[in-house]
């Protein structure tokens, strides 16, 4: 999964409702609530950087978060993946 790119799935959208995040689709009427570290994971899906990349952006910009943040961003995608709300892009080879 760390070498593959996360893209959102543009039926998604992050909308704040009474103070809670929510990720919605309207076509499908799925929602999925969100802590303040996905809500940061799923801005970074955007199709250009991978899973790897994802991790060590937020690794650096949370240093005293440790190595819970790799497990963060792995669980929270797959939850998009569960909810189809990114698709998973492999990279192209070398």
């Amino acid at each position: 999964m760390k070498d593959k790119i996360p893209s959102a799935k543009s039926s998604f959208e992050l909308e704040e409702i009474d103070g809670e995040l929510l990720l919605y689709s309207p076509e499908s009427t799925r929602s999925i609530y969100m802590n303040s570290t996905a809500s940061i994971i799923w801005r970074l899906c955007d199709g250009k950087l991978s899973t790897a990349e994802i991790i060590s952006l937020l690794q650096e910009a949370f240093p005293d978060a440790g190595d819970s943040i790799e497990q963060d961003v792995i669980d929270s995608i797959e939850l998009f993946v569960t909810n189809n709300a990114i698709e998973m892009i492999d990279t192209a080879p070398e």
